[in-house]
């Protein structure tokens, strides 16, 4: 299988992780300032704790509201990208390879930091780590991610070696 096809396979798992995470750990807003801070207006949230969608509805416009999309998408690109420079490891050398799996963790982490999921997973340590990344918006780190793993694939793509040697220099006669 090409690098190119497991970066795509890995991101779209990633992607589709992403969503059922997001799905599973989402919970209907009990309070009325609880339903605006997960995207819903006021006329939304009928008394009595409850919104006039269905769960399921619920989840899928504070998804779009609060702007999930760039996060997914962020995290997507980010273990893609990882997933590439697994594959191209062995002609890169383990130097590269760690430090490109590293710094694509590094953008994966910071994109779920910004999420609605950091809350959830904050047993881990997002809670701290989401706290730095307070006030940065999603679609500055959607475009961050986007270009260090476009930048980062390019690089490793280009350390082919033998493969695409320069010609030798000119001899010089003395």
């Amino acid at each position: 299988m090409s690098p190119r096809r497991i970066a795509l396979a890995v991101a779209l798992l990633a992607g589709l992780g992403y969503l059922g995470l997001s799905y599973l750990s989402f919970e209907m807003p009990q309070t009325a300032v609880a339903a605006e801070d997960c995207g819903f207006l006021p006329d939304e949230f009928v008394g009595a704790g409850k919104l006039t969608y269905e769960r399921s509805q619920a989840w899928w416009v504070s998804f779009r509201r609060k702007e999930e999309v760039l996060s997914l998408l962020s995290v997507a690109t980010a273990l893609g990208f990882i997933g590439y420079a697994l594959a191209v490891g062995r002609r890169n050398g383990a130097g590269a390879t760690a430090g490109a799996a590293l710094g694509g963790g590094a953008m994966a982490l910071s994109a779920l930091c910004v999420s609605c999921l950091a809350p959830v997973l904050s047993v881990v340590g997002l809670g701290l780590a989401g706290s730095l990344l307070a006030g940065v918006p999603k679609w500055l780190i959607f475009v961050n991610t986007l270009l260090l793993s476009g930048w980062g694939a390019l690089y490793l793509s280009g350390r082919r070696g033998p493969a695409c040697a320069l010609p030798a220099p000119p001899a010089r006669g003395i």
